[in-house]
């Protein structure tokens, strides 16, 4: 390194090369050398060029190479930041012009890199090179900065001033948001410059400039500047408390939740400010200000302060302001607004945590680890043995290593040990752990010896506790939330000290983990108990993480913040502001978690009504909304003044919905004669686009019930109108109300035609010549591919054909392809929700079954108009939706749907499914009716759901007539659609129900039996079904007393033909093997063959299976792995028995089959060795069976114990797997070879 002083052979001062700042250089740089298109002297001509500015060639040398950002360590996964920062040490000390040029060689070497997003003048970008490196390259998280280095905001203006720039440029240039592009990159590189010594005090030097920028309306500027503002002292925040005033008071929510933070460590300063505000500006910056005056006043400052606020809003002419007081009188007398609260804070004691039964169980986990390593280790071996047997080369084989004696005695030193902290087990390799230990370790947690003491210690000893991402390792979340459900411990607050004393950020590591997206997060579902105390604790950070500034990672759920605010006992006081503009906000995805978050605030009805009053319409309908949910009585009075000034239809719907939900009859707040005025005079300005497609002409005509006169064209075009505007399948009170007004038959003709010509449009096809055009395109292209790779086709039904033959091929599909969209106009089904009735479930079910993979948005509003059509048959078919179709989104909607259905009958799902059973029009006697005016037919169930039609003469006859003249024509066309709706309904009445009972069956669901008997053994229909099953009557513990079978008159009989009576508490569910005596199921199958009932289902003698006591802890049943079976009868069989292909994996390829219970909230999963999509007939392999929970994504599902799945449930699902085996090949020893792809 002697070259370096001898370049300009100077001395040693800090303009020459010789400082030993260069030697750090020389060393950072070393080995680029050897790299392609780097000379061999570049090291020594970089230096020379940042020393005195020349060989300035070099500069192009390494913008060529690119690589120079990830040599130096200031990108990629292996950043060393102590490194970097030693690097910068004596930096500053160089000339201005040296450090200009080192810059300058960052920006050449990092241009194939770096993302540059800042502005500065001349378009340079060598400040965000600098700062980059300087910063280890690490995107510092928006609102959090990186540890400040040896870089200065001044050295760096003195940089510009040395390249003839203007030094405020370089602030300007980090301020200035940009108004198009990617602002991520922007945000990110600006981040970087929070590293920099005195970047916060370059705002007051640059006041004037800083000033103008805050002052710009674009709330994205605004948010930014906010954003960089929040590491600034008080000293510079005093300097624009004007302006931060202005903003925290400003008409933008996300503004004013930045803002706030920023005012209220300046408060003394801001408080004559607000007091300006409060008296001075728009009504609705006053009333924002007087609000957060009224907080300050609550949260400590002076009394006078309140009475300022109080009477400014008294005096004040708005009516909006002038509501304030009530508001604050009302909450004053609820509660007191604070943020403390009480807890006591836990001392952890590591100490004698080795009792001689921890280390028993220790002991049994070593016996299980290495059970299964060498059970894994002989499946690799097999394995190995199997390709070389195909004649694959030998690969080498890579075994797990056994869990020795020895570390098993080091982990019992650890947990012995009263330190917190320990070494880590020596082979830190941990994708093992995670596959032998991490299971373990769950089913350890449900042991009442196992204390968080111990698996904590246990989990960093495998180095299973902490995550990269400053959180928590997933086993680790697994363990503690099992630990939880358990044992109920540890809480949060005992969790982060724990982790404290352990050295890892207890409140980082818990806040990352509980607001993690993916997967299951930790303590989501724990007691509030267990976790406020721990945000009470660490208030300041929530508060710091709900900034809507703080720039999260993408794995960062924002929603788990707001559960940590529901959790605690108030909502602190400092963040009501924020939760009421999110409540009741625009933004959807905010707007419940934030409502929950302040459901244990008193008084919050008050601020809920005033906001009835709000000067945006979809302010005033979630108001009205929330008060519905609340169910909050005295808000009826506000509600009726609201309702009578509304002009605003979503508005006005709402409002008159939680009228209605709090016993108002609504019809006293119509007018028809006011909406036939508003309709011809709106209607005059033109109908929206997304109804230019409508045919009106057939529009039927209706008419109002009460007076047999028609309903006009223009009342009715108007009510479509308005439902397309609202742009919701949901129909509000308004459009229920006037639609219950119109002649039911005429109503139900109407909401049908409209149903039936929506999707009639949203699936109309393209024009012939252009399916011809495409399948043509499609077929030249595929003829291509066959003809020049022939070998990847061979499967290939088509290969071979011409393209005029693949043309024929591919024709019928594109002439079925929709030529657009309708769901533009989606809202007229909200209408057709209000208007009709069974009728709409068929269509609907087959739309849904055949439009489910490529019109997701068109199903979803379909099935939420379901909700909304007042007959069981789409409310069956609803909740069909929810329980077995394949499509996920569809399933949550559904369900969504069903729990909101629920909630308006005041029902729950299991009772809102046995009330809306249809009948297909068949009372209790099983006859339906059949009108032609004078002569009434009748209609016969028949104990096979077969139907006989019977004349007026009570004879039997094949079908309806035609009418004769003194019958009533239209009733006669509706008896004959009636009598054929009803033939096809039955036929889902019995599929439908089916299935209910088998789940009931599976699930061990009971009814009482008053409601069994109502709504099931006195159904014209479902009687029939369950008159084919045997009963148990259970006691409060479950167990069966007594059993019977419903008769033909609705009386019970037990196995011997003793009439049985039951009190109507009893509670009755499906009888099955497994909660039977032997000798009872036989005697119940014989009673059935003697009286020739056929079975609904194997109720019994299908065979038991009982978990055995050692594989209670296991997750998944393997007794039928490696029986092999062709994937065609696989997916056959399954089918048969409710399951659903599982999800698609990467490459297009499934590997399980699923069947769902969703009274229970899980779902059977059968893996097997997988199939690509479009499948192909070939042979397989079944793994095993195992049981999760529903939510989430498959792979964000822990797999249950089999302990944990019911025993019914258990043992139907083994005899699934058990029958699908028997109809393969059975097992075959080869079976991985054979199930190869």
């Amino acid at each position: 390194m002697n070259w370096i002083g001898k370049i300009l052979g100077r001395s040693d001062s800090v303009g020459s090369a010789s400082h030993p700042w260069y030697r750090r250089v020389e060393k950072a740089l070393s080995g680029i050398e050897k790299f392609q298109g780097i000379s061999y002297g570049a090291i020594r001509n970089i230096v020379t060029f940042v020393a005195d500015g020349s060989e300035a060639q070099v500069l192009q040398e390494l913008s060529a190479w690119g690589n120079l950002a990830r040599h130096l360590g200031a990108w990629g996964h292996d950043v060393d930041n102590d490194a970097i920062a030693q690097f910068y040490q004596g930096f500053e000390e160089l000339p201005a012009d040296c450090r200009l040029r080192w810059a300058q060689v960052l920006e050449a070497g990092f241009s194939s890199n770096a993302h540059w997003a800042l502005e500065f003048p001349g378009g340079v970008h060598w400040p965000e090179a600098l700062v980059m490196h300087a910063a280890a390259g690490r995107p510092a998280a928006r609102g959090k900065s990186a540890k400040e280095g040896e870089l200065s905001f001044q050295g760096m203006e003195e940089m510009f001033v040395a390249a003839g720039l203007e030094p405020v440029a370089l602030l300007l240039g980090v301020l200035r948001y940009p108004s198009a592009g990617q602002t991520w990159w922007f945000d990110r590189n600006a981040a970087w410059f929070t590293s920099v010594l005195g970047f916060s005090a370059a705002f007051a030097h640059h006041a004037d400039q800083v000033r103008t920028l805050l002052q710009l309306p674009a709330a994205n500027q605004r948010l930014h500047l906010l954003t960089l503002l929040e590491r600034a002292d008080k000293s510079v925040l005093v300097a624009f408390v004007q302006e931060l005033a202005d903003l925290s008071t400003c008409s933008s929510k996300q503004v004013r939740a930045a803002a706030e933070p920023l005012l209220r460590r300046c408060i003394d300063e801001a408080i004559p400010h607000l007091k300006q505000l409060a008296v001075e500006a728009k009504p609705d910056q006053r009333l924002n200000s007087l609000r957060l005056l009224w907080q300050l006043s609550s949260a400590g400052h002076a009394e006078t302060l309140r009475r300022f606020a109080m009477d400014t809003a008294a005096a004040d002419k708005a009516p909006s302001v002038n509501a304030l007081p009530a508001e604050w009188t009302t909450i004053a007398e609820q509660a007191v607004e604070s943020d403390s609260y009480e807890y006591a804070l836990p001392v952890i004691d590591w100490s004698g945590a080795l009792t001689p039964e921890v280390k028993q169980l220790l002991e049994g986990l070593w016996r299980d680890l290495n059970d299964a390593v060498e059970k894994s280790n002989e499946q690799l071996r097999k394995a190995r043995e199997e390709a070389i047997a195909r004649g694959q080369k030998a690969y080498p084989l890579h075994v797990h290593k056994s869990y020795a004696e020895s570390a098993l005695k080091e982990l019992c030193q650890y947990i012995d040990s009263p330190s917190a902290r320990g070494r880590a087990h020596a082979e830190t390799l941990r994708h093992s752990h995670w596959q032998f230990v991490a299971p373990a370790l769950q089913r350890l947690a449900k042991n009442p010896t196992a204390s968080p003491a111990v698996l904590l210690k246990c989990l960093a000893y495998f180095n299973l506790l902490r995550d990269n991402s400053r959180g928590l390792c997933a086993p680790a979340v697994n363990v503690l939330n099992t630990l939880q459900a358990t044992q109920k411990r540890p809480s949060l607050l005992e969790l982060s000290t724990m982790l404290n004393d352990m050295g890892i950020s207890g409140c980082g590591a818990i806040f990352s983990s509980y607001c993690m997206h993916w997967g299951s997060p930790l303590a989501r579902d724990w007691p509030a108990e267990a976790t406020w105390p721990f945000f009470a604790h660490h208030l300041n950070r929530l508060i710091e993480l709900l900034n809507p500034t703080q720039r999260k990672d993408y794995w960062f759920d924002r929603e788990g913040l707001f559960a940590a605010v529901a959790s605690l006992p108030t909502p602190p006081a400092r963040v009501i502001n924020a939760m009421f503009d999110l409540a009741l906000g625009t933004a959807k995805t905010e707007r419940l978690p934030a409502q929950a978050a302040l459901h244990k605030l008193a008084g919050k009805e008050v601020r809920i009504i005033h906001a009835l009053s709000d000067g945006k319409s979809e302010v005033r309908a979630v108001a009205a909304q929330w008060l519905m949910k609340l169910r909050h009585q005295e808000a009826v009075p506000a509600l009726e003044k609201a309702v009578a000034k509304e002009k605003h239809e979503v508005a006005k719907g709402a409002m008159l919905d939680a009228l209605q939900a709090m016993g108002q009859p609504v019809e006293k707040y119509l007018d028809r004669g006011a909406l036939a005025r508003e309709a011809s005079k709106s209607l005059s300005k033109g109908l929206p686009k997304d109804l230019e497609w409508f045919p009106w002409s057939a529009l039927p005509s209706v008419h109002w019930s009460d007076c047999g006169e028609p309903v006009s064209p223009d009342v009715l075009q108007w009510l479509l109108v308005q439902a397309v505007k609202q742009k919701s399948p949901e129909p509000n009170a308004v459009l229920r109300k006037y639609c219950s007004m119109i002649v039911p038959r005429e109503r139900e003709q109407l909401g049908q035609f409209i149903l039936e010509t929506w999707m009639a449009e949203d699936t109309r096809p393209i024009a012939p010549d252009e399916a011809m055009r495409q399948a043509q395109t499609q077929a030249t292209q595929v003829h291509g591919w066959m003809t020049s790779h022939p070998q990847y086709y061979k499967d290939d039904p088509n290969l071979g054909k011409s393209v005029e033959e693949l043309t024929a091929t591919y024709l019928p599909g594109f002439l079925r392809q929709p030529a657009g969209s309708a769901i533009g106009s989606k809202g007229l089904l909200a209408v057709a929700a209000a208007c009709a009735s069974g009728a709409a479930a068929a269509p609907v079910g087959r739309y849904l079954k055949e439009y489910y993979g490529t019109r997701a948005a068109q199903g979803k509003a379909l099935i939420a108009m379901l909700a909304w059509i007042e007959h069981p048959s789409a409310t069956q078919l609803m909740l069909s939706v929810g329980n077995r179709f394949r499509t996920k989104s569809f399933q949550q909607e559904a369900t969504r749907q069903a729990e909101a259905l629920a909630d308006r009958k005041g029902w729950t799902i299991a009772e809102l499914a046995d009330r809306t059973i249809p009948s297909a029009g068949f009372d209790e006697s099983g006859v339906l009716e059949l009108s032609y005016g004078n002569r009434v037919f009748s209609a016969k169930l028949l104990p096979d759901f077969k139907v006989e039609l019977f004349n007026p003469d009570g004879k039997k006859i094949a079908a309806l007539p035609d009418p004769r003249q003194d019958d009533d024509a239209n009733l006669a066309k509706d008896a004959k659609k009636a009598f054929s709706l009803a033939k096809k309904e039955i036929k889902n009445i019995v599929s439908q129900q089916t299935e209910r009972l088998y789940e009931a069956l599976c699930t061990e669901r009971d009814w009482p039996f008053e409601d069994w008997n109502a709504y099931l053994n006195q159904h014209p229909v479902v009687r029939r079904l369950v008159q084919r099953l045997v009963w148990a009557v259970t006691d409060s513990d479950g167990q069966v007393r007594a059993t019977f079978r419903p008769l033909d008159d609705g009386s019970l009989t037990d196995v011997e033909d003793s009439s049985v009576t039951l009190a109507s508490d009893a509670r009755v569910r499906v009888a099955h093997d497994t909660n039977l005596p032997a000798e009872q199921v036989t005697q119940w199958q014989q009673h059935l063959i003697d009286y020739e009932v056929a079975p609904l289902f194997q109720q019994f003698g299908k065979g038991t299976y009982a978990l055995p006591t050692e594989k209670a802890r296991d997750t998944s049943i393997e007794d039928f792995e490696g029986y092999l079976i062709e994937t065609f009868a696989l997916r056959g069989r399954a089918n048969k028995l409710g399951y659903t292909r599982g999800s698609t994996e990467d490459g297009g390829w499934f590997t399980t089959y699923e069947k769902r219970f969703p009274t229970l909230g899980l779902v059977a999963v059968i893996e097997f060795t997988g199939n690509p999509l479009p499948e192909q007939n070939r042979t397989v392999a079944l793994l095993n069976m195992s049981f999760s929970s529903a939510e989430g994504n498959a792979w964000e599902r822990a797999a249950m114990t089999l302990s944990q799945v019911p025993a019914v449930l258990l043992s139907e699902c083994y005899n699934d797997l058990r029958i699908i085996a028997a109809d393969g090949a059975g097992f075959d020893p080869e079976w991985r070879r054979k199930s190869e792809y």
